[in-house]
């Protein structure tokens, strides 16, 4: 089928609430799988209340759960946990995110939904790992990121900062839908229907860990320790605003001396190769004060005519309708009965120049739960 996408026919059951599984599963939504949220009856996933809403949908469960089919369950419940059970009998996937021995008290843990389907594969979420001191907290990424050292990184005067967006949340999410999409190859290939575990710190630290974790990474005495990439992640002023720079080789780095017209910096043995400015990198990028006197604009144009990485900072406000993000066409618009018109985004990664997304809006809670029970009884 020419145009098919890569996860049609693929069958997911969530059971989760808030951020990580219901993000992994749009995705996957988004490359064909056909995603059924399972939700608490009354209350459904809290993030459906969190932040701006409209029609009892906020832009956050919009923004996680485009795409599915919405069944409302109280999984106390001796006939709505059997409803559950014949929808997972049918699921290539089963994927929660609650903390370990919640799936087992409610009667869905792993030896017992692979009795009803061998073929499951079965991913379980949690916060910190099935065993262990913390294993049975509760996490959010706020949490998670304490922990992870991602505020250690973002430190500013010795002050711990958040990173401002639920980033070991999205990274987890993330991980979740590269390990489910390989244990579905493995199943393609060998029959073998995995269980998948992973947890948000061990996903947040394996983020963070490459660069974050440079100056920890080496262990001989003999190591020299230089200054983290984190000194690099500085915003320059100019006279109207705020731009960024990245050059990481020579090249890059003689064409910003050149803009700003000290091209005697290209021969100073203090900043003319890779090895000189990481000892001196604070000094380098104190340089690049003296873009104070041009303005955005003179100064971007200086840095592209000599072809190095630059771009002003963009607010959020402008970045819907920014020219390169308008040309890649990664925004679009959708309809929804509950929330009137709303902006979507369409899958990064495209497969034989086919843009994959989901157009349907995220479902109210409950909104499919006639047409899935008929679905079953048929």
């Amino acid at each position: 089928m020419k145009n098919s996408k890569p996860l049609d026919g693929i069958k997911i059951v969530e059971i989760s609430t808030i951020i990580t599984a219901s993000l992994a599963t749009m995705m996957l939504a988004d490359q064909g799988a056909e995603v059924i949220k399972i939700e608490q009856s009354g209350i459904g996933d809290p993030m459906r209340y969190l932040g701006t809403q409209k029609g009892g949908i906020s832009a956050l469960f919009a923004n996680c759960n485009r795409g599915k089919k919405s069944i409302d369950l109280d999984l106390k419940n001796s006939e709505c946990l059997n409803i559950a059970k014949q929808l997972i009998s049918e699921a290539d996937v089963l994927i929660n995110n609650f903390r370990p021995g919640i799936m087992d008290k409610l009667g869905l843990g792993e030896k017992e939904c692979k009795e009803i389907n061998k073929n499951l594969i079965y991913a379980s979420i949690n916060g910190f790992g099935n065993q262990g001191p913390f294993a049975s907290s509760p996490a959010y990424d706020h949490v998670v990121q304490a922990m992870s050292g991602a505020t250690d990184i973002q430190s500013d005067a010795g002050q711990p900062q958040y990173i401002k967006t639920l980033l070991c949340d999205k990274i987890t999410a993330y991980t979740v839908t590269q390990s489910i999409s390989s244990a579905l190859l493995k199943r393609e290939r060998t029959g073998i229907a995995d269980r998948i575990d992973l947890s948000m710190i061990d996903s947040a630290v394996f983020f963070l860990w490459p660069d974050g974790m440079m100056n920890h990474t080496l262990l001989d005495d003999d190591v020299q320790t230089l200054a983290p990439l984190t000194k690099s992640y500085n915003l320059y002023k100019c006279k109207d605003g705020f731009i960024s720079i990245a050059a990481l080789n020579d090249l890059q780095w003689f064409g910003i001396f050149r803009a700003l017209g000290k091209p005697e910096y290209i021969e100073d043995e203090k900043f003319n190769s890779t090895a000189a400015r990481s000892e001196n990198l604070e000094e380098v990028m104190s340089l690049l004060s003296k873009f104070e006197s041009l303005t955005t604009d003179e100064a971007l144009t200086k840095l592209r005519n000599e072809d190095v990485p630059c771009a002003a900072t963009t607010t959020l406000d402008e970045l819907v309708s920014h020219p390169q993000i308008e040309a890649n066409g990664l925004i679009r618009e959708i309809a929804s009965n509950n929330q009137g018109r709303t902006r979507a985004l369409r899958y990064p990664a495209k497969f034989n120049n086919q843009e994959l997304m989901n157009h349907n809006p995220a479902p109210s809670l409950g909104e499919h739960k006639e047409e899935i029970i008929n679905s079953l009884k048929s």
